[in-house]
């Protein structure tokens, strides 16, 4: 009776079970720069044979947790390295994803970089010895064809470091052609003295002998051009060790010499020459600089202009308190353009105030509102502003255009909108929940839809963020504009989600752009909710 009486409860749960509705598989969508959500995870892989610019370009599934379901080659410069790049990339973590608020399943391209293997130190050469005050180091980085900054440190044993720009260090080379056409780029050139404690400098010495420097080969050369060269000397007593770096990575040369040469630029504290920081106003203070002088104000200036983008930008900003806080006149002015070519001239406190404004540094900005600044900008300052993505600072935008900037300024690289939408902005690697609440202020702002950059692109064009892309679908933005080369919105978009928002509220999906359809699209880039809305709607 009992075995009865269990063999059909057995039979009821089954029944009840079969009858139960299976729970829905998680949609898949084609996430744009998925490589962007990584938390963590090799970038990079060392392989015999690589020439160092190799990388194998993986598409990856992930499950709504982060982790990594399935990878499969989608290109690869070395394939014999294909199964190692894969091993890695099935490590890797991700953050998890979303749509219509639920967790999906991303399928994206990541890159695995190819490294040649590390050229092992000689272990067996020993390290000199000598007294403390007979060490020296000195590293050089020269010009490069760019603005890559040029200058020589050397730390002595005692703690004393010299700097130095504006000569030429490595003679000869190309580098030397590069620093006659694009400059020394350093804020302090000419020479200037420091000092660190001698124990410092010992301690530093130490990580020369663990990296078994002396046993270094003596360059690392890479046949490409137009790179700068990295040269670090050591000397203890009579022997010295000399190792040359261009782009030594692509040949093997050991990580550790890059961690030498920062350490040494770390323990020097070489941005307080190059950049400009803080410390670079309690120097000049030192040395008895008036910054009350116009020469003051130009150097903020060139401080500004070389410090755009993060990190640099917070190095800046503290050499501008630093500075104001040394008595800096913010009505000297300053020609814009530094070169004078337009003949235009602004008051230096304005042009702090554009850069504060510029990179969202909201403390700085409010500053120069309170002694006026702002209101010096001028308009064709203030409304250069508010092209930028503000640092996606919204309480800068409406001071902005409170100021009397103008919300529908356009310029060639298009509108705020598309500078929050760029991949290149400040906003670029903030999370979606502050683009979005950017994105609304401008579009509370005025700032206009269906303005064009210089390729024609309304910023829908570029809402990869579908969060965004909803934004202005319901804002009234043009589902179906095309760009200059006459492909529409639809087949402009890398995101499967932002397609489906457009999709949904009633985009064509029979458009075509010169490279063919949107299901050709869809196939090409992978994006599966795409295929699949076609597939339901009966779109060839």
């Amino acid at each position: 009776m009992n075995l009865m009486k269990f063999t059909c409860t057995t039979l009821a749960l089954l029944a009840v079970q079969a009858c139960s509705p299976v729970p829905p598989a998680t949609p898949e969508f084609g996430v744009h720069d998925l490589e962007s959500q990584r938390i963590s995870g090799a970038e990079y892989i060392r392989v015999p044979g690589a020439s160092g610019f190799g990388d194998v370009t993986i598409r990856v599934t992930v499950d709504v947790n982060g982790a990594v379901v399935d990878a499969q080659v989608a290109r690869s410069d070395a394939r014999e390295h294909a199964s190692a790049a894969l091993a890695v990339a099935r490590q890797w973590r991700f953050r998890p994803q979303y749509f219509d608020g639920k967790p999906i399943q991303a399928v994206g391209h990541i890159s695995v970089a190819l490294r040649p293997l590390e050229i092992a130190p000689d272990t067996s050469v020993p390290f000199p010895t000598a007294a403390p005050e007979d060490v020296e180091i000195t590293l050089d980085r020269s010009a490069c064809f760019g603005t890559c900054p040029d200058y020589r440190l050397t730390v002595q044993g005692d703690g004393t470091i010299h700097f130095s720009s504006g000569m030429t260090n490595l003679p000869g080379t190309a580098a030397e052609v590069h620093l006659d056409f694009n400059g020394n780029n350093v804020l302090l050139s000419g020479t200037h003295l420091a000092k660190v404690s001698p124990k410092a400098v010992a301690a530093l010495v130490e990580k020369f002998r663990a990296a078994h420097f002396m046993g270094m080969k003596p360059e690392y050369i890479a046949g490409i051009t137009d790179n700068p060269t990295q040269v670090l000397s050591l000397r203890v007593g009579k022997t010295t060790k000399r190792v040359v770096d261009y782009v030594g990575v692509a040949v093997g040369m050991p990580q550790a010499v890059t961690e030498l040469q920062d350490a040494v630029d770390s323990l020097a504290g070489s941005d307080r020459w190059v950049r400009g920081n803080a410390g670079t106003v309690a120097l000049l203070k030192a040395e008895g600089f008036d910054f009350r002088s116009r020469k003051a104000a130009n150097l903020v200036q060139m401080a500004i202009l070389m410090n755009r983008w993060p990190p640099e930008m917070e190095s800046a900003a503290g050499f501008v308190r630093a500075a104001i806080a040394q008595g800096l006149d913010l009505k000297a002015t300053v020609d814009f353009p530094p070169d004078g070519r337009t003949k235009r001239s602004t008051s230096i406190g304005a042009l702090i105030a554009g850069f504060a404004a510029e990179t969202g540094n909201e403390a700085l900005f409010d500053d120069m509102a309170r002694q006026g600044q702002v209101a010096h900008m001028g308009k064709a300052a203030l409304d250069a502003a508010v092209q930028t993505d503000m640092g996606c600072s919204p309480r800068i935008a409406r001071a902005l255009v409170a100021a009397g900037a103008n919300p529908r300024a356009v310029g060639e690289r298009g509108n705020a909108l598309h500078a929050v939408l760029s991949n290149y902005g400040r906003c670029a690697k903030l999370l979606s929940t502050r683009r979005v609440e950017m994105a609304s202020a401008l579009v509370a702002l005025g700032v206009a839809l269906e303005a064009r950059d210089d390729m024609g692109r309304t910023p829908l064009m570029d809402s990869n963020d579908p969060a965004i892309a909803q934004l202005l679908v319901k804002a009234g933005a043009k589902l179906n504009a095309t760009d200059d080369g006459g492909t529409p919105v639809l087949l402009n978009l890398d995101d499967d989600r932002a397609v489906m928002v457009l999709l949904r509220a009633g985009a064509n999906p029979n458009a075509r752009g010169r490279l063919g359809t949107l299901r050709q699209s869809a196939r090409e880039w992978h994006k599966p909710a795409t295929l699949a809305w076609l597939d339901a709607h009966g779109v060839p």
